[in-house]
């Protein structure tokens, strides 16, 4: 019995040594490496159409955290409101796949297959539906120079990912590019 208990201590402790690494690691969520994945993912599209490279911002990765751990609580993925995020941008992602280690380059990877559907013209044009080709449009929005991305998982084991960029882009009547 007294061995039990002392497993059940340390796995407390490690559970909880577990969360503030996750917390104070500056990750948010989410593995360095698959940070450099999606920073690769979005940098290349905006290569694409000559565009400067996305810098890395750990204010708007905190506020995606917030945004992602918020999602997670009520297990729903949903857009925060303009007045929560003053000036950035919004991608958002979830996935019931909880056995994947790179969630933010998957999403990065799902965004940007919207250009598959990417006629350019104007955000609200009528060429284009919005919800399928904002995420795309927002990652290579002309003025965006930051990026930050968090993910939370839900207590049913979904993952949800929040990307924030600033300067915010998907303006009608403007091209992204």
């Amino acid at each position: 019995m007294k061995h039990i208990f002392s497993l059940v201590i340390i796995l407390i402790f490690s559970s909880c040594s577990k969360d503030s690494e996750t917390d104070s690691s500056n990750t948010y969520g989410l593995s360095q490496d698959d940070i450099d994945k999606a920073m690769t993912i979005h940098n290349n599209a905006r290569s694409d159409v000559d565009l400067e490279d996305l810098k890395w911002s750990n204010t708007l990765a905190a506020d995606a955290y917030v945004w992602a751990k918020q999602m997670a609580k009520k297990d729903e993925m949903y857009h925060s409101q303009n007045n929560e995020r003053t000036g950035q941008g919004e991608n958002l992602y979830y996935s019931s796949n909880t056995d994947s280690i790179t969630p933010a380059s998957n999403a990065s990877r799902l965004w940007y297959e919207e250009i598959n559907l990417y006629t350019y013209s104007p955000i609200g044009s009528g060429l284009n539906e919005f919800s399928q080709i904002g995420h795309y449009t927002q990652m290579v929005w002309y003025n965006t120079t930051e990026i930050g991305i968090a993910m939370a998982v839900s207590s049913s084991g979904k993952t949800y990912v929040t990307a924030r960029y600033s300067p915010a882009g998907n303006y009608v009547g403007q091209t992204p590019y």
